[in-house]
């Protein structure tokens, strides 16, 4: 598999609609492939996805076409406020 058909993999999981935001480990589960693979891809096209953070789930990924939700905003100003200067 080349790392086209690997990418186009992660970013068919980073749009399906079920999900708002995916986890490495969830995208890693429906792909098939490895997490640390996932990371690296996510990493390699970081101009096309946007992240947050879950207290619960960690770093949760989504496409940076998608519409921003409530939700991110106020996990992003939680995350903001809660850094100490």
């Amino acid at each position: 598999m080349t790392d086209a058909d690997e990418w186009s993999q992660v970013y068919s999981a980073l749009a399906d609609s079920k999900w708002d935001f995916r986890t490495v480990k969830g995208i890693a589960e429906e792909t098939g492939l490895e997490q640390d693979r996932v990371g690296r891809l996510l990493d390699e096209h970081r101009s096309e996805i946007r992240w947050t953070v879950s207290r619960n789930r960690g770093v949760l990924y989504t496409l940076k076409s998608r519409p921003v939700k409530l939700r991110e905003y106020i996990a992003d100003l939680q995350m903001f406020a809660s850094k100490s200067f």
